[in-house]
């Protein structure tokens, strides 16, 4: 049986449409938060509290586990504390924040894109139309005190910056 020319039109515009979800799809499979500073898809930031105390987060996006951030929260206080000219740092708190978003589909929308609660941009992506996708944005904050020797006040929550730096550079991968 030989198809019509409005036949071959709606079998090409369909293939070119799942061809296109495809694409889509994949590529926001490889939108995990790299090591940046903050952006649209997650990153450092840091804030000065006092002269040797800062407030360093790293926020992820739903495409990144929550080792690999904290992997990347430890990396950046290192480097900001060889930055700042001290050799060791220690995390006097830290939190953890979990923001979980879930998006209905509607018929038609294939994906929806809004801004986080970390200020990166989350874009869930519904290939089934019959059920709501749900995303985790993870984001990591530690508080640290920049310091030249260990201090036995904060003896089990110090970490030698050279160290942490060549530790994790194979992770982190800049």
């Amino acid at each position: 049986m030989m198809r019509t020319f409005s036949e071959n039109n709606v079998a090409r515009k369909t293939s070119s449409s799942a061809l296109l979800i495809v694409i889509v799809v994949i590529f926001l499979i490889a939108c995990s938060t790299p090591y940046q500073p903050k952006g649209a898809l997650g990153g450092y930031s840091e804030e000065k509290i006092l002269n040797n105390l800062y407030r360093v987060e790293f926020a992820g996006n739903q495409h990144s586990k929550p080792e690999k951030i904290q992997n990347y929260l430890m990396y950046r206080c290192a480097e900001l504390t060889k930055e700042m000219g001290y050799e060791y740092f220690a995390i006097v708190n830290e939190e953890r924040h979990f923001d979980e978003h879930s998006v209905r589909p509607e018929r038609g929308v294939s994906f929806n894109t809004r801004t986080s609660a970390s200020g990166g941009t989350v874009t869930t992506v519904n290939p089934d139309l019959q059920t709501a996708t749900k995303s985790t944005n993870y984001t990591g904050v530690y508080f640290i005190k920049f310091l030249n020797e260990i201090d036995e006040k904060y003896k089990n929550a110090v970490f030698h910056a050279p160290d942490v730096i060549i530790e994790l550079s194979e992770i982190v991968k800049k």
